[in-house]
């Protein structure tokens, strides 16, 4: 039995780790497999190149984490409170406005041809109530007066000291 054992070819098994990571860094699955972030910030340059003004004021809403009352309601409930989410804000905007829903905790709106302290007056004293749930907020805001070649800019003064 034991010559049995020995005459047998030790096969190799690769971690799991290894292949998943050739997998990702393949050529091919880059094509197939779009980065979501990369796509928004296409999205988003292509909607500030759209733009006919160069007036632009981004806005960052930053949510309170909900995650312990998306695991107690559920996937349906939470769904609902973010939609309620994007409702309040979406009141607030005007019909050309956009609005970039990142995850749970982050939104961003894009209010083209419009100055910064028109945006500040319009969610001032916003308050967020889903229900018999008051959500907590940060706000931030970032004024573009000239054209935008990269997201660089937007991340850095807008999204990084919050998120990072």
């Amino acid at each position: 039995m034991a010559a049995i054992l020995q005459k047998k070819k030790r096969v190799k098994i690769k971690s799991v780790r290894s292949i998943l990571r050739k997998a990702v860094n393949s050529p091919i699955t880059k094509t197939q497999i779009p980065d979501v972030f990369e796509e928004f910030t296409n999205q988003f340059l292509r909607d500030v190149k759209n733009s006919l003004s160069s007036e632009m004021v981004l806005t960052h809403f930053y949510f309170q984490d909900l995650s312990q009352y998306f695991r107690l309601l559920g996937e349906q409930k939470s769904g609902e409170i973010l939609t309620d989410l994007k409702s309040v804000i979406q009141a607030h905007l005007r019909p050309y406005d956009k609005l970039y829903v990142l995850n749970s905790r982050s939104f961003l709106t894009f209010c083209p041809d419009c100055r910064l302290d028109i945006v500040k007056s319009r969610f001032d004293e916003v308050i967020f109530q889903v229900n018999h749930l008051i959500i907590d907020y940060e706000i931030r805001f970032l004024e573009i007066t000239e054209p935008l070649n990269s997201f660089r800019p937007v991340y850095e003064k807008l999204l990084r000291p919050l998120i990072g």
